[in-house]
């Protein structure tokens, strides 16, 4: 497997993070939407990249805020050509341990019940769900498909010695 690297979106990225969530998402989002977004109070973007510093590529990306003691996914993408390959354990863990690093006591997200991959990933790395949005996300075939609010408990000795 080639190596993955999570680096911060720069501005240089952009492009790159609207392609990543088209590529991800059955709905495209905007470049200004995706800028205001990150450029909100605590709030920040990474993308994980695959293969080497000269040949490399975009393979997901997560937008991550803390805000208020509380740290919260707002999105998670991976490529489909990217999907089982570990890059949203790359990007899970390290929102989580960015969003520990900034203090927070827990990390809040939400996912579509219709989503097994997803929900497999956050279960196996610890997050609980807490609640559920009924029929909350529109998907492109007219059904509504409830949210799923999931809840990680920060450990500080997790992420203190590291």
């Amino acid at each position: 497997m080639t190596a993955l690297a999570v680096q911060p979106v720069t501005t240089a990225d952009l492009d790159l993070l609207v392609d990543l969530y088209a590529r991800s998402f059955d709905e495209p989002y905007a470049r200004p939407a995706l800028e205001s977004l990150i450029a909100s109070p605590g709030a920040w973007a990474t993308i994980a990249w695959r293969g080497d510093p000269a040949e490399r590529y975009g393979a997901g990306f997560v937008i991550a805020r803390a805000v208020a003691g509380e740290g919260e996914i707002l999105s998670l993408g991976v490529a489909v050509a990217e999907r089982r390959r570990g890059t949203g354990q790359a990007l899970l863990n390290d929102a989580v341990f960015r969003l520990a690093l900034s203090g927070v006591d827990a990390v809040f997200l939400e996912v579509g019940e219709d989503n097994p991959g997803a929900v497999a990933l956050y279960r196996g790395t610890g997050f609980r769900e807490v609640g559920r949005r009924r029929g909350y996300y529109l998907r492109k075939n007219g059904h509504r498909v409830s949210a799923l609010i999931m809840r990680y408990p920060v450990r500080k000795s997790d992420y203190s010695s590291k």
